[in-house]
């Protein structure tokens, strides 16, 4: 999603084009160390990647409620409505595959974000063993982190995503009928996928589609026409990657017909949103959300005609988990 796309004069000021930090030093008192959280899925190992946290103005951003009932609802939750969001994105080791689900927003967003690689190696790999990045969809906090300075960061990976979503942003028709909000999106994915097509390491899917042993792409279009989520599943443990299904969990698990600036069709965001979570609710199937507070794991529960977040209990050492 593009926290900072309303506010170009902001990025117009250098705050965009700042490169990302080094990772910080584990005796600094106001940074955080590289942050990755690993759990086992069957035989898989998936292994959670901070990229940062980015302040978003939601009460800017989000649609179908009104400014003060925003403010409202994330005061009940002690927080502000422009509280800081997680970037996640999720190493899926399969043994035989690295495979990458998301690659943050690299250096998009200026040093609060673009810290992947840094996770990465604290996390004990490095970009060029990762075999395959499968994205959720091109907003630039998902695909910024394909490149650095117009180079694959990942130079061994090839890149997978729906034949509908690469279409969409590929598009100059698409690009002019775009929101103006939304034409800088076009600029940056475009230029996350060019060194991919040009190497010829991109790959699309259509449908419900096995991309690999044990991951699946579902569709789930809405937030933009070729969103995909990603379910994984070994010996019986399954867990859902579904990218941008929700922004603000404060507001959208109670109210899933709230929607956002960056959903490319609102009704379709809406409508997929209260059906993904009423199908996980029931199944109790394990959930891992982009921009669900890092780590970003946990189960979607009913409360009344609603619906509330469960995060996975922390724990500290690495356990099974999804059933």
């Amino acid at each position: 999603m593009k926290f900072l796309l309303p506010f170009v004069a902001l990025l117009a000021c250098g705050v965009a084009a700042a490169a990302p930090q080094a990772a910080p030093s584990s005796a600094s008192p106001s940074a955080q160390a590289p942050g990755y959280y690993r759990v086992r899925l069957g035989r898989m190992t998936v292994t959670v990647l901070s990229d940062g946290t980015a302040a978003v103005p939601f009460d800017q951003l989000l649609r179908g409620l009104p400014r003060p009932a925003i403010d409202r609802a994330f005061a009940a939750a002690g927080e502000t409505a422009d509280r800081a969001t997680s970037i996640n994105a999720f190493l899926v080791d399969t043994g035989e595959h690295r495979i990458l689900i998301d690659a943050g927003a690299g250096a998009l967003f200026g040093p609060c974000c673009g810290r992947l690689p840094q996770a990465l190696a604290a996390a004990g790999y490095r970009p060029e063993q990762i075999d395959a990045v499968l994205l959720t969809h091109v907003h630039g906090d998902h695909s910024g982190g394909l490149v650095r300075d117009g180079a694959r960061v990942f130079p061994n990976a090839d890149l997978y995503l729906s034949k509908t979503e690469l279409d969409f942003w590929t598009s100059d028709a698409e690009q002019a009928r775009a929101t103006p909000s939304h034409r800088q999106m076009f600029v940056e994915g475009r230029a996350a996928l060019a060194p991919y097509l040009a190497a010829h390491r991109v790959h699309t899917f259509a449908g419900r589609s096995e991309v690999f042993p044990g991951i699946t792409a579902v569709p789930a279009a809405g937030h933009t026409p070729g969103h995909t989520f990603y379910e994984l599943e070994s010996d019986g443990h399954r867990l859902l990657v579904v990218g941008d299904l929700v922004h603000a969990a404060e507001i959208q698990f109670g109210r899933p017909a709230v929607t956002i600036d960056f959903d490319i069709d609102q009704a379709a965001a809406a409508a997929r949103r209260r059906a993904a979570l009423a199908a996980l609710a029931d199944s109790h199937e394990l959930v891992a959300g982009d921009h669900l507070s890092f780590p970003g794991l946990g189960h979607v529960q009913r409360l009344g005609d609603a619906f509330v977040w469960a995060p996975l209990p922390y724990q500290a050492d690495v356990a099974q988990v999804g059933r």
